[in-house]
């Protein structure tokens, strides 16, 4: 398995030499959204999967204490550099983070998980490195989008290998493996122009860690 995912992490940081370090706004977008469920400040964020820092930015003109983590040296460097976020870890998230239990009160996750073989070992780490009722506050996409649904009608599927995602999770599948892995889902919302979360792209879950 460990080679298995040596080599995901390679073709992904392939990838990841591709991505932009153009601010288009969106993981901004996505930061803003969730923090709407966050109350007070100078909270302990990681933000699992950084990438160039734009949504860390967001909880750091919030208030709070970022920890960038993220499998690329490259991301993580631009994003301390530019001073997105106060630290920066080069972090597998398929195994064990470098983290103390317990040690944060937000672990924000934003188009990160459908990158990854096994979400349950990503979940169970999350939740050991949170504070009992500390939020998970997780973003993907939607394999039910509505638009997929009509893709798929006509034969169109394309949005099921969509490079480099592994895995897609519909928001009633994300919240049966958040429940397995220690969470309560408070609420899940899409973040687009649906209301409902089944029908957008991409949804937002926010959870908390039971006990």
């Amino acid at each position: 398995m460990s080679s298995s995912i040596d080599s995901m992490n390679r073709a992904l940081k392939e990838h990841g030499e591709h991505v932009s370090m153009e601010d288009d706004g969106w993981a901004r977008k996505r930061a803003r959204e969730a923090l709407k469920f966050v109350q007070g400040t100078g909270l302990k964020v990681l933000n699992a999967g950084c990438g160039p820092g734009f949504d860390s930015e967001e909880f750091k003109k919030a208030g709070h204490y970022v920890v960038g983590a993220d499998f690329d040296k490259k991301l993580v460097d631009f994003a301390l550099e530019k001073g997105f976020q106060q630290e920066g870890k080069v972090v597998d998230l398929n195994g064990t983070l470098p983290f103390k239990d317990n040690e944060f009160d937000i672990v924000f996750c934003s188009e990160v998980v459908e990158h990854l073989p096994i979400i349950s070992i990503f979940l169970k780490e999350c939740n050991r490195v949170l504070k009992h009722g500390g939020l998970l506050l997780l973003t993907t996409d939607n394999p039910t989008y509505f638009k997929n649904r009509i893709k798929f009608l006509f034969g169109r599927a394309d949005f099921l290998v969509h490079q480099p995602h592994v895995h897609l999770y519909t928001p009633a599948k994300m919240q049966e493996f958040l429940e397995e892995n220690g969470f309560t889902v408070l609420k899940k919302k899409n973040i687009g122009h649906f209301f409902f979360a089944s029908l957008g792209d991409v949804y937002l879950v926010v959870a908390r860690k039971r006990g």
